[in-house]
């Protein structure tokens, strides 16, 4: 196979990687907020989308379910309970003083 044989290959394969979404019944203020902040970025409205789902697909649902995966994640090493709130304090302590 030639170069050119294997790029068009390549690109039937990456082709089959994606999907069309369409997504019917969008109000038309929304679409045209969507089409702004997407010319802001220097993007596509597609792109802008695709990004918007990619970011938000995997958020949890709720603060239960957060709780659940932050609780799930291994302890930070070095850190002491209690110890953020005694810097906070001590802040705020100083300021009142000044």
């Amino acid at each position: 196979m030639n170069a050119c044989t294997n790029a068009c290959i390549l690109r039937v394969m990456a082709a089959k990687d994606k999907v069309d979404l369409q997504i019917r019944g969008v109000p038309v203020k929304l679409q045209r907020r969507i089409r702004v902040a997407a010319a802001r970025k220097g993007m596509s409205m597609s792109k802008y989308v695709i990004q918007i789902l990619e970011d938000n697909a995997d958020r949890p649902e709720s603060i239960n379910e957060w709780l659940d995966l932050v609780m799930s994640l291994p302890p930070v090493p070095g850190y002491k309970p209690g110890e953020a709130t005694k810097v906070i304090r001590a802040m705020r302590d100083a300021i009142d003083r000044v």
